[in-house]
Parts: C-alpha cells; sequence; structure tokens
C-alpha cells in the first residue's frame, strides 16, 4: 500500500516528457515535449550540430477572474495576455501594450 502511494505522489510531481527525432546519416533533430505538473509545456528542439530552440507556454486563472496565457522562449521573447470581465464588460490586455475592451452593449474600444 505504502509503495502504490509513493508511486502515485511520485508521478504527480514529475513532468510529462516525450522525445522524438528525425533524420538521416550523421544529422539528426529532436524535439522533447514536457508539460510540468502545473500545466506549462515546454517544447525543446536540438540538432546534432548543437543548435537549439525552446518554448514554454501556459496559462493561469487567478481568484479575482483575470485568466492569463503566456509564452516564452530561449532567445528572450515573451509574451502574455490576460483577460478579464466586470461590471463594464470584458477587457483584454497583452505584454505589447495592446488593449481591447467590449462592453456589455456591445462597443470595441481599442481593439
Amino acid at each position: 500500500m505504502k509503495i502504490a502511494l509513493l508511486a502515485i505522489l511520485l508521478s504527480m510531481s514529475l513532468p510529462v516528457y516525450a522525445e522524438d527525432c528525425v533524420g538521416e546519416g550523421e544529422y539528426q533533430i529532436c524535439t522533447d515535449t514536457s508539460t510540468e505538473y502545473n500545466g506549462d509545456t515546454t517544447v525543446s528542439s536540438y540538432d546534432s550540430e548543437g543548435n537549439n530552440y525552446s518554448i514554454t507556454s501556459g496559462s493561469r486563472e487567478y481568484s479575482d477572474g483575470v485568466s492569463e496565457s503566456f509564452s516564452s522562449d530561449s532567445e528572450g521573447n515573451k509574451y502574455s495576455i490576460k483577460s478579464w470581465c466586470d461590471d463594464s464588460g470584458c477587457h483584454s490586455s497583452d505584454s505589447e501594450g495592446n488593449t481591447c475592451t467590449i462592453t456589455k452593449d456591445g462597443q470595441m474600444i481599442g481593439c
């Protein structure tokens, strides 16, 4: 019983991981995908010549009703967008300064 409980606890804390490689001869390119316990997904690619790239994406739901989706890559690029609704309508705001509001009567502001 203790071993089964330990196995369940470990599987909950370890990321899900998959790898796929293609290529012939000396050149190959591989892609790894992993999903962390919090739902964030990272896709990494690398080749036999030492080139590599990765991107991580995820989303969050906050207690104040705000939803956020984000991504960041190994070259330092980042992007996120938040959305929420309140008494005046529904809103979105992203990391590049873009905003959009759709009022309850259907008016679009800044979209």
